[in-house]
């Protein structure tokens, strides 16, 4: 971490700023949903806000949106093979059990969120899912929150709180099943290569299956065998991503752009 991004290694700054971030993402969500009396319109006036605050934030810290060098490992096509067998893995896994899960539980808050972006146009609720909720989530969780707590964390503990923070975000237990696999999966992307955009591509791809995806193909699917397999199997992918001992954002020094 730069000369500059120094001041933000104590935990009451950490935590102030999580929190500013998280309260900037919930306050214009909720304000532009309220609003416009849509939630899938507040989150797509919350994305780009947040993206671009955070934008602003560390460009004026760090001089560019990451201060360290594309890894090794992320410079070869393996790397982008393992983390795309990774995103299908997170997928069938997050996917399959959070059906088992709705229909073993069942969910008011999941239920009211379908309802909202069926009634919606498709082409916004498309921008919400594909372009507005990658954007701004991964600018908040990996672009804000994930480097701070490096800051004083390895990256294990890092990509996993950062990942429940992740997955609480979306405020039901049918998708926190989907989106915490897929946080850790996505942080440790981001530990290689230091920038957002080949995260928010990932989430993106991954939002895109959840809608190209048919339903009754992921409630056949919906067993205990499928999705431990598959959680197994993603498990197994991470494992092969783990950074290297000793990487991070406080070892770089050398600003790259964006």
């Amino acid at each position: 971490m730069s000369d500059r991004g120094s001041r933000f290694r104590s935990w009451p700054a950490i935590i102030a700023l999580c929190a500013a971030g998280l309260a900037l993402y919930v306050i214009a969500s909720f304000a532009a949903g309220l609003l416009s009396g849509s939630p899938v319109l507040g989150a797509a006036v919350a994305g780009p806000v947040v993206l671009g605050a955070v934008a602003i934030w560390r460009r004026r810290t760090f001089g560019a949106w990451s201060s360290r060098t594309v890894s090794g490992q992320a410079q070869e096509a393996q790397f982008w093979v393992f983390a795309l067998l990774g995103l299908m893995m997170c997928f069938l896994g997050g996917q399959s059990l959070a059906v088992w899960l709705y229909a073993r539980y069942g969910s008011p808050v999941f239920d009211a969120a379908q309802s909202a972006q069926g009634a919606v146009p498709a082409a916004l609720l498309l921008f919400a899912l594909i372009v507005a909720a990658p954007a701004g989530e991964e600018a908040l969780i990996r672009g804000l929150i994930h480097p701070l707590l490096r800051c004083r964390w390895p990256v294990l503990p890092s990509a996993l709180v950062s990942s429940v923070v992740f997955a609480a975000l979306h405020g039901n237990l049918v998708q926190v099943a989907v989106a915490l696999p897929l946080g850790m999966l996505l942080a440790f992307v981001y530990e290689h290569v230091g920038r957002l955009w080949p995260v928010v591509v990932l989430h993106a791809l991954f939002n895109l299956t959840s809608v190209l995806v048919p339903v009754h193909l992921v409630e056949a699917m919906a067993t205990p065998v499928v999705f431990s397999t598959a959680l197994v199997g993603a498990a197994s992918v991470l494992m092969v991503l783990h950074p290297a001992r000793g990487r991070g954002d406080r070892d770089e020094k050398t600003p790259s752009p964006r």
